[in-house]
């Protein structure tokens, strides 16, 4: 009777263990993928912050050098920017105002004085 006993509890405590170690498994699979995809939209918000900072540094005439085709955005006939989505450029008085839109994901609107 006693073995029984013994028997029964090896059995739910191989039993609860699985469960534990199974859901352990399942939220670090979900938290290295949340991370992965955090990661590559950080990675998208510098490649974007670094396009503008090279806008703003480049500034003359950017409505004529820049060139939007096959979601890729060009200057001067150079790759600036891959998978865009979403590119639109006005010249106002004293600014230029682009709006942008990469990966389907992060759309931006930027004010770059001229």
């Amino acid at each position: 009777m006693k073995n029984s006993f013994t028997l029964l509890e090896i059995i739910l405590s191989i039993l609860i263990s699985a469960i534990v170690i199974i859901n352990s498994a399942y939220f670090s699979k979900e938290l290295f993928q949340t991370n992965k995809d955090i990661q590559n939209i950080e990675i998208l918000k510098l490649d974007l912050l670094s396009t503008k900072i090279f806008l703003q540094k480049n500034n003359e005439d950017l409505d004529k050098k820049l060139n939007y085709e096959n979601n890729v955005l060009y200057f001067d006939k150079n790759i600036l920017l891959q998978n865009v989505d979403e590119f639109t450029i006005l010249k106002k008085v004293t600014f230029y105002e682009i709006s942008i839109k990469v990966n389907n994901r992060i759309k931006e609107k930027w004010n770059i004085l001229i």
